[in-house]
């Protein structure tokens, strides 16, 4: 539950598997961090610096997202989605590999063991950025937008290849929603025939058909969590990518056709605002 105040977690948070992308084995620790510290990782396979959840410490987008470059730590979005709808501000991450554990796919798991650890708060307010004039981010076919409004919200759309699902969306309101109901259920997902080219450059490794929902070329090939698991998904990426603000965020977005790196561009006009 999210309030004014920050905090950390209760207790260290374990959640292992493999990741996604590279299809290694990864153990991952969340501990307690102090105030206004964030998010912050450090791999405990290499000896490199520690690497702060923030706008600056992005690599790459391509296809999830990388904080600190090779040395650094990537698929980080999943993690940072649940932290931010359960108002977990200031941890440390200790990972002994480079690839956040993908587990299910979705961000449940992390709820889970979020939950379980527990969360306490700290003396510090939380940190607010109020969007105070509409702010555009294009790529290509791909936009955003984020307007002024009282609180958060996000609706984002989807277009799925034809003949297939077709175009699908989702919204999502923090003040109606349950995060841990509409949102973290949602599976990663991507089209079969892009698997071969994706694992050719070394992504996708880790994807299985119970980790991902696949689009085929006449609908999906496993069943969807929800009818709309896809654009659930993009909402779930978004929450995670917008995170790297390090506050709340106070507007509406709206997303069609989006990824990682519109998103990223949407973040870094707001943070550009101020406010």
């Amino acid at each position: 539950m999210r309030g004014d105040r920050q905090q950390t977690l209760a207790a260290p948070a374990v959640m292992a598997g493999v990741g996604l992308h590279n299809g290694r084995a990864v153990r991952m620790t969340l501990h307690p961090g102090p105030v206004d510290s964030g998010l912050v990782f450090r791999r405990t396979d290499l000896d490199g610096p520690a690497v702060r959840a923030a706008l600056d410490a992005v690599t790459d987008t391509e296809g999830r997202l990388v904080l600190g470059g090779d040395h650094g730590v990537q698929t980080v979005e999943h993690l940072l989605s649940a932290a931010w709808a359960l108002g977990l501000d200031n941890c440390a991450v200790e990972i002994d590999g480079p690839e956040v554990p993908g587990l299910d796919g979705s961000a449940l798991p992390i709820v889970s063991a979020l939950r379980a650890a527990g969360l306490r708060p700290q003396t510090a307010p939380r940190r607010t950025v109020a969007v105070r004039a509409p702010v555009w981010a294009r790529d290509g076919e791909a936009w955003a937008v984020a307007l002024p409004a009282a609180a958060f919200s996000a609706a984002y759309v989807v277009t799925l290849a034809s003949p297939g699902p077709g175009d699908q969306a989702a919204t999502y309101d923090p003040r109606r929603d349950g995060y841990e109901e509409t949102i973290a259920p949602a599976r990663t997902w991507g089209y079969e025939r892009d698997a071969q080219a994706l694992r050719e450059r070394g992504l996708a490794l880790g994807a299985t058909l119970e980790n991902t929902l696949v689009v085929g070329g006449a609908g999906f090939l496993n069943a969807p969590r929800f009818p709309n698991e896809a654009p659930r998904h993009k909402l779930l990426d978004l929450l995670g990518d917008l995170a790297l603000l390090g506050r709340d965020v106070r507007g509406a977005v709206f997303v069609v056709r989006g990824g990682h790196r519109l998103h990223v561009a949407l973040a870094r006009a707001i943070e550009a605002q101020g406010g």
